[in-house]
């Protein structure tokens, strides 16, 4: 028997306690793993973000897959910016029927869509600063802004240093589409 100079049960005592001090930070270490993970909006955070004037962050609603996580990635990229995104999870099929009722065409579709709060649609991964260059002054006739596909190092689909040139396209209402802005660089895509 060994014997560790401490009066029966006295060891049994530190032991509980010991396991009480740390019930604590694992508790705290946990919960807030569990929200960093969760991959859900909160819709406040991008108020606070871009509403150091005073007004509220614009809204936006997207739609995606919850198995996609460049959206999840893209999603953090607009609240960053100052948008307050609300995450809309569907089936594949719902979200292509979200597409096509919003005007987006098989040509034009990328992994998530956004609608802006005055009805504005921006399908894919779009820098959040070019949305908001649209908002302020919306071209006529224009449903809203696309980048087709995923492009290597736009918002959400960063790659390391890597980057692809692309274009955001305005689409109108006819449903075709012009080059809006071209996106040479990284740089241009974030204001923050």
């Amino acid at each position: 028997m060994i014997n560790d100079g401490l009066v029966p049960g006295a060891a049994h005592r530190l032991m509980e306690q010991g396991r009480q001090v740390l019930r604590l930070p694992v508790a705290l270490l946990v919960s807030l793993l569990m929200v960093a993970c969760s991959g859900e909006s909160s819709g406040t955070g991008g108020a606070s973000a871009s509403a150091s004037n005073g007004e509220a962050a614009p809204g936006l609603e997207v739609y995606l897959t919850r198995t996609c996580g460049c959206c999840g990635a893209w999603v953090e990229h607009s609240q960053a910016e100052g948008f307050d995104p609300v995450r809309n999870y569907l089936e594949q099929d719902e979200l292509n029927q979200v597409k096509a009722d919003h005007g987006i065409g098989p040509r034009l579709q990328s992994c998530h869509t956004a609608v802006s709060e005055e009805g504005y649609v921006f399908e894919g991964h779009i820098p959040a600063n070019v949305i908001h260059d649209f908002l302020q002054s919306p071209p006529e006739d224009a449903i809203g802004l696309a980048v087709p596909g995923m492009p290597i190092g736009s918002p959400g689909m960063e790659m390391g240093d890597r980057f692809t040139p692309y274009d955001v396209l305005l689409v109108a209402e006819d449903g075709s589409t012009e080059v809006y802005t071209h996106i040479a660089e990284a740089g241009q895509q974030y204001t923050n």
